[in-house]
């Protein structure tokens, strides 16, 4: 570990690619601070990031709460004196179908993938701007890009974090602070297990790799855009998706 502590906030941090992220950015040194909805899937997380004198406090929290996500953020950095990085992988993932549209759903999906990831976004970016650095990492999906029937609400929250990433990296580059996002084609997480199962033949056709990727393959691009390896890269969208959008 580097003389100098550095500290990463991971929302989602619970499960996914999210766990996957903390337990990546832990092994390179990082002290990772957990925030997500379940308290005993995070206390699970961060016996697996206690390493090396790394430290993973955990924060049981609604993102869609914005007040809560401010004072959150706020007892972290009055802690720590330092952000380095804010890993956003929260997200919900279910069925909608627009010629069945209700408000719920919907309201309910864009609340947690949009809002969730800004506002811890909008919390720590004005710390960042004062500290001069500091690197933001959204997850989104490959179907942002290329849309998906079924869902619907999904893919247009996973678009406005994508909208929103490019906004918030131009709003950052001349304080040095990067926003990117990573674009996960279909990965094997807890979320999508049962509908990779039960579609594999057809993801295997539209995956040149012929596979899904595990949630380690995509925390490690997570944690390169974090790091000072990707200095002069902001406001782009990495896919991590195996060939999908070749195909």
């Amino acid at each position: 570990m580097t003389s100098i502590e550095k500290h990463v906030i991971v929302t989602g941090a619970s499960s996914g690619i999210g766990r996957a992220a903390a337990v990546e950015l832990a092994k390179r040194g990082y002290n990772v601070h957990l925030i997500g909805r379940n308290r005993e899937r995070l206390a699970k997380v961060q016996a697996e990031t206690i390493r090396d004198g790394v430290e993973s406090p955990t924060y049981q929290l609604e993102l869609t709460d914005k007040d809560a996500v401010q004072q959150v953020i706020d007892e972290i950095y009055a802690k720590t004196g330092r952000i380095d990085g804010l890993v956003n992988s929260a997200g919900i993932f279910y069925t909608t179908d627009v010629l069945n549209y209700d408000d719920k759903s919907w309201k309910e999906i864009m609340d947690v993938n949009f809002y969730g990831t800004l506002y811890p976004s909008l919390a720590l970016l004005p710390k960042l701007f004062d500290q001069g650095f500091g690197s933001i990492v959204n997850v989104t999906s490959v179907d942002a890009f290329d849309g998906i029937l079924d869902y619907d609400a999904y893919s247009a929250s996973k678009g406005a974090v994508t909208s929103l990433t490019k906004t918030l990296a131009l709003e950052g580059a001349s304080k040095n602070v990067r926003v990117n996002a990573v674009v996960p084609g279909i990965t094997d997480t807890e979320m999508t297990h049962e509908r990779l199962l039960e579609n594999i033949e057809k993801y295997r056709k539209k995956v040149p790799m012929q596979r899904p990727a595990q949630a380690a393959e995509v925390a490690k691009p997570i944690a390169f855009l974090i790091s000072d390896d990707a200095s002069y890269i902001t406001g782009q969208s990495l896919h991590v998706n195996g060939g999908w959008r070749l195909a």
